[in-house]
């Protein structure tokens, strides 16, 4: 009986437990839903915003800024908006996006004023709950947009050519207006680039050097906000003074086929401060060793010109072939004057291969490396290289038969190498001129004239052996040097000076050995012609005024001559017709010896119009006149007789149309004509009917006789380059080194520059 009381009990607590849950749920059931559906919490306020402010900086209005006030929830817009006060006071007006207030003011704000934003008094949410207020919120104005840097600074001085023009603003601006209302004075182009609130003013070409600028930027130059920038900017500075100025880069800037044996130089203006050059001075990539120093200039180059102004690297060795090099010089070089480069210089050159021969080989003179030099070339124009790398600007060369050596000449001084380029040699002593080299036809000597330096006195003809050994003077019987008389024409070089210089002797030029190598033709330059043979000494001369090398003909007896025939007296005194008398057969003292050619001469367009070609024989006593054209000059002799020739032109002083006597002929023939060039030089060429020619270009203008020259011209001039960087060789053009072909008159252009070529068998 005990069990059923026990259950019944258990029974009677569960149910009241049920009933007591039962009846709390339906009490708590009003207050949870009353509570989840209505808002008695008051708005509140989540943050204040400006619309427009600066970057990075919240509190900083533009003027152009609305105020938002952005609330927790949804607000009654009255309430709101009656509560909102900012000091100090703007007007404006109100509008809403959900949940935040904004206030547009009505004018733009004013600058560089703080304000304070509360809400007071009672605002109410949906639900009929107030806040109590809220803030204060405080922010302030930008001022108007200024220039708070500038680089270079107001008044500097000395800025570097390639500097770029930096303008720091104080706020962000609106890029279009401040391109409209700047001005670079002078008128100068530049690219505007911006980044953030700094403008970079570059211009597209390098600045003037020694220029007054000034950038002005007015007031039309608007922020973003659309203020004016205060106060307008009158940037004013100066740039570096044209000073010290790279007259020669050595190897030109982007030279391909350099020599390896080249040095690396700039040739300036004036001379440099030897306390300014150091090793860290110049940069070369990759890097070669080698040494770094000053240098007076070489050769003819120097003759007038003792000052240190070559700044040299020369490498320990030969460049590697095929190589690309980049070269820089800082701008801590100075004169010796204290002037200063205004940029760095910066310039690549690419070596080339050299070869152990010019056998098979045109040589030809090319200023494409930044000064004159041998280059050579395969007979197609292909593997174009250097083969010299003087400093001072060739005007001559010679080549020995073999090809394996040469020699080369600047007016002044002799230097032998081999075709590769080594075993440089200089063969001129101090103190003297020595000029015109050429080989006899077995290779056995070298040969070349002669002259005192500083009295232009001459010293006769001289050989030495190639490859080393003593020079040796060619026995010539002297020949009286005659004083100028009153009745003397203009002279077709410049004279010794005035009253003339009866005590020294002539000049002798251009050596030329026969075939056979039996006797010398050479240029007297007091006015003959002549021949020496040079097992017996007997000597020929003829009067004629020779203005180019002479020419042998095949029979080893008779040598053409270009010039101007001598009418009064026989001593070459005086000449008529359009020639000239040189007296004493002097150059000038201290200037270097000008190629023999109607230029090198400087002759008048009338002495180049008489000039004509005659035949000196052994034995002769004068110079006899030839079938050849008027205006004839530079001849050249193949094998069989034939002679080619210029017959020069009015509109260019140094260049003509090409003319070619066959040996069976009386009557010469012209040769392939170009209408947009005329030739500096003919050769015969080892392939068969052809010829090697050098072209000028005709100037586009209509055609003129060429300017006449002066009668004293100006000494040679150190090199001086075009402007940097330029192209050392021309893009197109009918100039350069060509190929004639005699049967099918076609032209075949080898090269877009160089003179003076020659094709080595």
């Amino acid at each position: 009986m005990a069990q059923p009381v026990a259950g019944g009990r258990i029974r009677r607590v569960v149910i009241r437990t049920v009933l007591v849950l039962a009846i709390g749920a339906a009490l708590l059931a009003p207050i949870l839903y009353y509570a989840s559906t209505v808002d008695v919490r008051p708005p509140q306020v989540d943050r204040f915003t400006l619309s427009q402010h600066l970057p990075g900086e919240d509190g900083v209005a533009l003027t152009t800024s609305s105020l938002e006030v952005v609330f927790s929830e949804a607000v009654d817009h009255q309430s709101a908006q009656a509560a909102f006060s900012v000091v100090p006071k703007l007007s404006g007006s109100f509008s809403w996006s959900g949940a935040t207030m904004i206030f547009t003011p009505a004018d733009r704000l004013p600058l560089e004023t703080s304000f304070s934003v509360r809400l007071h008094g009672q605002i109410r949410d949906l639900a009929g709950n107030a806040t109590g207020g809220a803030g204060p919120f405080a922010f302030r104005t930008v001022g108007g947009p200024t220039i708070v840097a500038t680089q270079p600074a107001d008044q500097a001085r000395d800025v570097p050519l390639d500097a770029r023009i930096q303008l720091t603003f104080s706020t962000l601006m609106d890029t279009a207006s401040v391109q409209r209302a700047l001005q670079v004075i002078p008128s100068t182009q530049v690219e505007l680039r911006w980044s953030g609130q700094r403008l970079a003013i570059v211009p597209r070409t390098p600045l003037l050097p020694g220029q007054e600028y000034a950038v002005v930027l007015g007031s039309a130059a608007l922020d973003q906000a659309g203020t004016a920038l205060s106060p307008e900017l009158r940037l004013s500075f100066t740039t570096v003074s044209a000073g010290l100025t790279a007259r020669t880069i050595v190897p030109a800037d982007g030279t391909q086929g350099v020599a390896i044996t080249t040095p690396i130089a700039v040739v300036f203006d004036r001379p440099i401060d030897p306390d300014t050059v150091s090793d860290n001075l110049v940069t070369i990539t990759p890097p070669i060793s080698g040494s770094l120093g000053l240098s007076i200039a070489e050769g003819a180059a120097g003759l007038r010109d003792d000052g240190e102004r070559t700044l040299r690297f020369t490498p320990s060795g030969a460049l590697p072939a095929n190589t690309t090099f980049t070269v820089s010089v800082s701008i801590g070089i100075r004169g010796a004057d204290g002037s200063r480069i205004a940029t760095p210089l910066s310039w690549t050159f690419t070596t080339g291969a050299p070869s152990s021969s010019l056998g098979n080989q045109i040589v030809f003179l090319s200023q494409r490396s930044g000064v004159a030099n041998v280059w050579a070339m395969n007979p197609d124009g292909s593997n174009q290289h250097q083969v010299s790398a003087e400093l001072s600007p060739l005007t001559t060369y010679a080549v020995a038969p073999d090809g394996r050596s040469l020699v080369v000449g600047d007016g002044a001084r002799l230097v032998e190498l081999r075709a590769d380029g080594s075993a440089r040699r200089v063969l001129t002593d101090t103190g003297l001129l020595e000029f015109d080299p050429s080989y006899a036809p077995d290779g056995s000597a070298i040969l070349f004239g002669r002259a005192d330096v500083k009295t232009g006195s001459g010293q006769g003809i001289w050989r030495r052996p190639p490859g080393g050994g003593s020079a040796e003077r060619i026995a010539i019987a002297a020949t009286v040097t005659p004083t100028p008389t009153a009745s003397s024409v203009p002279t077709i070089a410049p004279s010794a000076g005035a009253g003339g210089s009866a005590q020294l002797a002539p000049v002798l030029r251009s050596p030329r050995v026969s075939p056979d190598g039996r006797r010398m033709a050479f240029v007297d330059m007091s006015g003959f012609a002549g021949i020496v043979d040079l097992r017996t000494g007997a000597v020929t001369r003829a009067p004629f005024r020779v203005v180019a090398p002479p020419a042998w003909l095949p029979d080893d007896a008779t040598v053409l001559v270009s010039g101007l025939p001598v009418t009064d007296g026989s001593d070459g005194s005086s000449a008529g017709n359009g020639g000239a008398s040189l007296p004493g057969g002097l150059p000038t003292p201290g200037i270097p010896v000008t190629p023999l050619t109607p230029t090198g001469l400087y002759l008048t367009v009338a002495q180049r119009a008489s000039l004509e070609i005659g035949a000196l024989l052994v034995g002769g006593a004068s110079v006899r006149v030839t079938p050849l054209r008027p205006g004839g000059t530079l001849p050249d002799v193949d094998a069989d007789g034939r002679i080619a020739y210029l017959v020069l032109d009015p509109r260019l002083p140094n260049a003509g149309r090409v003319w070619i006597l066959n040996g069976t002929s009386s009557q010469s023939t012209p040769v392939v004509p170009d209408a947009n060039a005329l030739e500096s030089s003919v050769h015969f060429a080892p392939a068969p009917q052809a010829l090697l020619v050098a072209r000028e270009p005709l100037p586009s203008a209509s055609a003129s006789p060429s300017p006449e020259p002066s009668s004293t011209p100006s000494p040679t001039p150190s090199p001086t380059p075009g402007p940097m960087p330029s192209p050392p060789v021309p893009i197109s053009g009918p100039g350069g080194i060509w190929l004639l072909n005699l049967v099918n008159e076609t032209n075949t252009q080898l090269t877009l520059d160089g003179w003076m070529p020659t094709w080595l068998p």
